[in-house]
């Protein structure tokens, strides 16, 4: 029965823990990413979740009751009085038609009895609508941030009939314009906390009016 290692064998030995341990980082770094990159995917999932949601809503809560495509006290959009369409239009069998009687909301915000987004039922409702995740010890894994505002549309060309949109140029006022800008921006919190954000998906919608499928009994 041997007493003790050669002194080769414990240099081969320390050399074998050396090389194992070395690994252990490695691994932890790897185990980490992993997690990071699985919460970036998952918050990727959940905005583009919410924008294809918001681009199945009615442009304005008004549309839920009415098809026709609402005022919004622009100039350039005006119905026309006496045929009620909209300049640039057309009279077809299926055109819709301006409502001269029903405006677009001036507010963009939810309606009572929506807290719960499953329930939001046009895209003002998902302005200031915020998506926190945490883990059960309450830190914060990511936001989604959600903003919807008027896009300008009033530069209009007379003599060219045509029209500039600039798309970042867009507002919260109380004026309403013919095109929404729905934003959802991921915000996501590292290692040590800090929040910055990652990425933005974007949906406009247009005030054009609402589908209406008919139905009949077989």
């Amino acid at each position: 029965m041997r007493a003790a290692f050669s002194l080769i064998e414990l240099i081969f030995t320390i050399v074998i823990m050396i090389g194992v341990f070395s690994t252990i980082p490695k691994i932890l770094f790897s185990i980490g990413k992993s997690d990071s990159f699985a919460l970036k995917q998952d918050a990727f999932f959940q905005a583009v979740s919410l924008t294809n949601i918001a681009s199945l809503l009615a442009w304005d809560e008004n549309n839920t009751d009415e098809t026709d495509i609402l005022q919004t006290k622009s100039s350039y959009f005006e119905c026309n009085l006496s045929t009620k369409y909209r300049i640039g239009s057309y009279k077809s069998s299926n055109a819709r038609v301006c409502s001269q009687e029903i405006n677009a909301s001036f507010t963009l915000e939810s309606d009572s009895g929506e807290s719960d987004y499953l329930l939001f039922d046009d895209i003002d409702d998902f302005n200031d609508f915020a998506v926190i995740v945490t883990t059960s010890s309450g830190k914060t894994k990511y936001k989604l941030y959600n903003q919807v505002s008027y896009l300008t549309d009033s530069f209009i060309s007379q003599s060219t009939n045509t029209m500039t949109i600039d798309l970042n140029l867009s507002t919260t006022s109380a004026t309403p314009t013919n095109i929404k800008k729905f934003k959802s921006t991921i915000e996501y919190a590292g290692k040590r906390g800090k929040e910055r954000n990652i990425s933005s998906f974007y949906y406009y919608s247009t005030n054009i009016g609402q589908f209406i499928l008919n139905s009949r009994s077989w």
